[in-house]
């Protein structure tokens, strides 16, 4: 039961918290800022370790040193690190002089859920550019880092052989070999890169009447995984990974970071710890594309962590009703609305379809297991398929399955000019998008992705292309939405009816919208 209470007050306190410190006057030195939520836990703790970020700038190596026997992470991107401490431990890390702050490590989940759906490229426009075997853009040399649940084995991925997945680290249990227990992040990188192996057109000397590939089918991957089967993960994994993405840009050509994980808003993004890690990315030359939040029954205000922040492309998801026309698109009833909490920024930039799409499935695999009827009969699109043939794809809904569609739009964009910058993308995406009739401006952003117009835009920008700052915390959201939000956030995760370590999807959102809406 305690460690249930402890869980319900670090999530219910927030799912990213910032290492931020108040600025010291000449020659003193401000009292380290132990967070209330922490205070609360540490109480109920009692000599039990709790998660913790502490923010020590400057002296990373050093407090690691002193918290040897912890098993601590080092997150230089935003000056701290990570580690289980005792009350007592708390209590002496927040004594020692170069500390500046200590935040609960709360959880963070994948902003996706299970439905009855669809996809077709056609509406993003790929039906309008030559295909990939006629020379079309199809993201080749460019590597797309992936921040989820991992990666399996899957045909459309290279099978055993995947030449295409540069690496992969795992976050969470520290495994070697590449995997994927919740079924996710696989899931996502068959939306960015899958080449249909698995759905080989007849017309390509294939069975299928119908081929499921992703956007950038040539574009390589870089899989970290942060959550574990049920979805489950850390602010400091996902920081982590962020920070490695940065440190091996380079050496594999990181050039789109997709990151379909949300947390709750701590406070403005200077306060944010993921806010400030995308940052980082960002300014170091990678295009960072993040979900949006399935939020949308809160109104404005409902978009999460890391989307939050004015440099990242947010992505909401569109509903094309399942039809090849853009005419009858809408934008999800569940997609996060702006402005964001705290800052306003106007959010999301633009949307992409995240309805009843269709992708890569993992035999076994928590969502899998949890829900066979999403799995896509061989049937559908192969007639009279071989006995054998299992299926191979599954269904999936939400933001975070409209994030990897312009991940993958960034790809083929930087195929075609290795040249443009993260905010270029940007300007480029957002300038071409197609509005959406009748949408509202902070649910649609600039519109539906449009990937022929985007690749045809010849738009430099002149700096960094911040989403607009549109008040000051409550110009436009009511004065009490935090406390609206903190009142609709408790009630829907409802931590305290289920265990710290078994939290399950189907608590989250998905459960509401099994069959679509």
């Amino acid at each position: 039961m305690k460690a249930r209470t402890l869980a319900a007050l670090l999530a219910a306190a927030c799912l990213t918290l910032f290492l931020a410190a108040p600025a010291a006057s000449a020659g003193t030195k401000p009292a380290p800022l132990i967070d209330p939520s922490l205070n609360a836990a540490l109480a109920l703790a009692q000599t039990d370790p709790v998660p913790v970020i502490i923010s020590a700038p400057g002296h990373i190596t050093q407090l690691r040193q002193v918290l040897r026997d912890t098993g601590t992470v080092p997150l230089t991107v935003v000056h701290g690190v990570a580690a289980r401490l005792t009350p007592a431990e708390v209590a002496s890390v927040a004594k020692l002089p170069y500390v500046k702050a200590l935040v609960p490590d709360a959880p963070v989940v994948s902003a996706d859920y299970v439905s009855s759906m669809d996809i077709t490229n056609l509406t993003i426009g790929l039906g309008q550019l030559p295909a990939p075997w006629q020379g079309g853009p199809t993201g080749a040399g460019v590597t797309v880092a992936i921040i989820d649940s991992g990666i399996a084995e899957h045909p459309n991925l290279g099978g055993k052989n995947p030449s295409r997945l540069l690496a992969f680290v795992d976050f969470t249990k520290g495994k070697k070999h590449p995997y994927d227990d919740a079924g996710h992040g696989t899931f996502v990188a068959g939306l960015i890169a899958g080449d249909g192996s698995a759905s080989l057109p007849t017309d390509e000397g294939g069975l299928a009447t119908q081929q499921f590939r992703g956007v950038a089918p040539g574009a390589d991957i870089v899989a970290l995984k942060v959550l574990n089967k049920f979805g489950q993960g850390r602010a400091s994994d996902v920081i982590a990974a962020i920070q490695w993405a940065i440190q091996h840009k380079d050496e594999y050509n990181i050039r789109v970071l997709n990151i379909s994980v949300g947390g709750d808003i701590p406070g403005p993004t200077v306060d944010d710890p993921m806010a400030q890690a995308v940052e980082a990315a960002w300014k170091a030359g990678i295009v960072v594309v993040c979900a949006a939040g399935n939020e949308g029954a809160f109104g404005p205000g409902g978009v999460l962590s890391p989307g939050n922040d004015p440099y990242v492309i947010t992505v909401g998801a569109l509903d094309t009703k399942q039809t090849a026309t853009t005419a009858d698109d809408t934008v999800c009833t569940y997609s996060s609305e702006g402005p964001t909490l705290y800052d306003e920024f106007a959010k999301p930039d633009l949307v992409a379809p995240g309805n009843r799409l269709i992708s890569l499935r993992v035999p076994a695999s928590y969502i899998d297991r949890t829900w066979p009827e999403n799995r896509i009969p061989v049937s559908s699109y192969i007639t009279d398929p071989p006995a054998n043939l299992k299926p191979q794809y599954f269904k999936l809904s939400g933001t975070s399955t409209a994030a990897p569609v312009v991940a993958g739009i960034a790809a083929l964009m930087l195929q075609e000019d290795p040249t443009l910058t993260p905010d270029d993308v940007k300007a480029r995406l957002m300038a071409s998008a197609d509005p959406i009739p009748g949408a509202p401006a902070l649910a649609e952003g600039a519109g539906a992705v449009d990937a022929p117009a985007a690749l045809a835009a010849d738009l430099r920008s002149s700096g960094y292309d911040l989403s607009a700052d549109l008040g000051n915390g409550s110009t436009i959201l009511p004065p009490d939405v935090l406390v609206q939000w903190a009142k609709y956030s408790w009630t829907k995760y409802s931590w305290t009816k289920y265990s710290w370590t078994k939290y399950s999807w189907t608590k989250y959102s998905w459960t509401t919208l099994i069959n679509g809406q």
